[in-house]
């Protein structure tokens, strides 16, 4: 109840209305819901992206997937509701689509489709009708079972294994220790592309078989001194090890130092890997290669850095 204020204004009594507390803000919505009828990479990703927008840590994702009818949907409800926040959906099915959008209106919480406008656009311009099969996602197809033997031959041809097949690789990775080469090449694998890597070290002749390849299949991974020592000073103190030559300023100095010469003697590409991410860094790869995954068509290679 609001009680009037009496106040002498001019020799008159005047009565003033207090102010009325300002209303509460509503708590910003910080929880992002992702609902599939799949694996949810497609929202992952997609929203993921979309996060580093944002300062680091303000976002919190849950993901809902293998969501394929509205009643799987109603038993989020209490989740949602103990946990509001804002939703992503990525449903091929427009019955689903519709479904979300009322459940969403139902418990008051924002909603984005991450497909429909774009499936839509597709139809429009191409005179095509979606076939709104979530299975079509992860087909067993070719494809699929090529990333499979991609990721095999990354598997059989890490750190200088395999090398008498290393020719079969539609690139060859290479450079010292702790310069990404196998996750990024593990990275490519699940593209499709046939990664191999091998291992260097200072003052030791690399392998023969590295040797022989056209030049321009592989791919030669550099960093900065600097950087490299804190991956390997970092590696070292994880594994509880004694101090080495492998984390020593001078001689991790020496080891890029003579790797870049080595680079440039055989006339490999070379990619600067310092700070950059393995998805950068495979996508930079791709590049210089000029390559499709096996099974698609072959593009001009490219030095762009």
């Amino acid at each position: 109840m609001l009680t009037v204020v009496p106040r002498l204004y001019n020799g008159r009594e005047e009565y003033l209305m207090p102010k009325r507390p300002a209303p509460s803000k509503k708590p910003p919505l910080r929880t992002l819901h992702l609902l599939c009828d799949s694996t949810g990479n497609l929202p992952r990703h997609m929203v993921a992206a979309f996060a580093t927008q944002f300062p680091p840590g303000s976002l919190t994702t849950r993901e809902w997937n293998f969501i394929a009818s509205p009643s799987q949907l109603q038993d989020l409800h209490a989740a949602l509701k103990a946990d509001p926040g804002i939703v992503f959906h990525a449903f091929v099915s427009d019955a689903l689509k519709c479904a979300c959008e009322d459940f969403c209106r139902g418990l008051n919480l924002p909603c984005r489709d991450l497909t429909g406008g774009f499936v839509q656009f597709l139809a429009e311009n191409t005179g095509l009708r979606p076939m709104a099969n979530p299975q079509r996602l992860h087909e067993m197809d070719e494809t699929y079972h090529s990333r499979v033997r991609a990721l095999e031959f990354a598997l059989q041809h890490d750190d200088g294994l395999g090398l008498d097949s290393i020719a079969e690789a539609d690139m060859v990775l290479t450079g010292i220790s702790r310069t990404g080469k196998t996750p990024t090449a593990i990275y490519l694998a699940q593209q499709g592309y046939r990664a191999a890597n091998v291992s260097l070290a200072l003052e030791v002749e690399p392998p023969r078989q590295l040797l022989e390849l056209d030049p321009a299949k592989v791919v030669a991974l550099t960093i900065e001194p600097d950087r490299l020592l804190q991956i390997r000073t970092g590696r070292q103190m994880e594994w509880k090890m004694s101090g080495t030559s492998y984390n020593d300023p001078d001689h991790v100095t020496a080891e890029v130092r003579w790797a870049r010469k080595l680079f440039n003697r055989r006339g490999w590409l070379v990619l600067d890997v310092t700070n950059r991410a393995i998805e950068e860094t495979a996508a930079r790869v791709i590049e210089f290669i000029g390559k499709r995954p096996r099974g698609g068509e072959t593009g001009e290679s490219s030095l762009t850095a």
